[in-house]
């Protein structure tokens, strides 16, 4: 649970402080007061990043030259006081008054985050479907994040000695070393998303169901984008489009996943509306996966301007349980039970 949140030189905030329910807290103000920029400093340690922002120094007040974040919670009833220092291409991370790697504050507070974004999921690029999928793993498998840090540095590596060889300064010998860990970490994040995937299908069609109010086919699809078990042999068949492009074409980096429905693709013509209800049963089943011991934190960045009230109604009855983080301009968007019980804070 989050106690307290700090921020110095972050977006709109000079200095400020921010303390917590064990419940529900919700947070109101007008466009550009600060709410998103609040609920994501609290995913900031659950996720490693800003969701909004291609780069975290983006997040640095204009004319400061280091913003900061400090955040005090309770991890399997212990206390934790993490802090971020963020500088133009760094990031400074301390756990308890000791600095740690970066990718230790991933999943250091677990978290599902709903913004307009992110209810896109099923209309969205591939990569914010990718994004997603890593997201929920790396909080539950700390392991996970060093997996995708590796495959990242791995195919690095081979497109730029696809660029090498392409301009005759390498010869294409020098890629068997970099293919083989590609197809071996690439393998490993595949089959920790297919795993992922297989677990929400076991449910997703009673939660959809019940959110739709009618009976419900959904499935989820992985869409690979190589046959993983003959990843070698289909990189030497990409060989020369890779060499033309000077990237590598096959690999998670190009996988996706998608929602069906009786294989109908939904992002092919399924309503706005319907769209968001799909993506809001993948991401209470992610709530799900994630619980070990505790619910994992919900935050909840103005999305319910986006549903009719009885889609409101329905996707925080699923929701349930934990600490919720909320905003919105409006508190009369907010279903009522949930303004009954709540912690508000009001920016000006």
């Amino acid at each position: 649970m989050i106690q307290k949140l700090k921020l110095e030189n972050i977006r709109c905030f000079k200095k400020a402080s921010f303390d917590f329910g064990e419940g529900v807290n919700l947070i109101i103000g007008s466009n550009g007061s600060g709410k998103t920029t609040i609920l994501e400093a609290i995913g900031f340690f659950a996720f490693g990043r800003f969701q909004s922002l291609a780069q975290d120094s983006l997040s640095i007040k204009s004319g400061a030259d280091v913003g900061r974040i400090e955040i005090e919670l309770t991890e399997s009833g212990k206390p934790v006081n993490a802090s971020a220092a963020i500088l133009s291409g760094a990031k400074i991370i301390n756990i308890n008054g000791k600095k740690v790697p970066n990718s230790r504050i991933v999943g250091l507070q677990k978290a599902v985050f709903f913004n307009p974004e992110t209810i896109d999921l099923v209309s969205g690029s591939p990569a914010v479907r990718r994004r997603e999928l890593d997201q929920i793993i790396a909080q539950k498998k700390k392991s996970y994040v060093l997996d995708l840090l590796n495959y990242r540095r791995i195919l690095h590596q081979r497109n730029e000695l696809l660029r090498r060889i392409a301009a005759e300064r390498a010869g294409k010998s020098e890629l068997d070393f970099w293919d083989e860990q590609l197809g071996m970490v690439g393998t490993k994040i595949y089959e920790y998303r297919l795993k992922l995937i297989k677990k929400i299908n076991q449910s997703i069609k009673e939660v959809h169901t019940f959110l739709l109010g009618n009976e419900s086919a959904l499935e989820l699809k992985y869409v690979a984008s190589v046959d993983y078990g003959r990843f070698d042999e289909a990189l030497i068949g990409t060989l020369d489009a890779d060499l033309r492009y000077g990237a590598t074409s096959i690999g998670p980096h190009r996988d996706d996943f998608v929602f069906t429905e009786n294989g109908f693709n939904l992002k092919d013509g399924a309503s706005r509306g319907e769209q968001r209800v799909a993506a809001a049963a993948f991401k209470a089943l992610s709530k799900d996966y994630l619980a070990d011991g505790e619910a994992p934190v919900l935050i909840i960045d103005d999305i319910f301007s986006e549903l009719d009230e009885q889609r409101r109604e329905a996707v925080m009855h699923i929701l349930q349980g934990g600490q919720i983080f909320i905003s919105a301009t409006d508190e009369r968007v907010v279903p009522q039970e949930l303004i009954k019980k709540a912690k508000t804070i009001k920016l000006s």
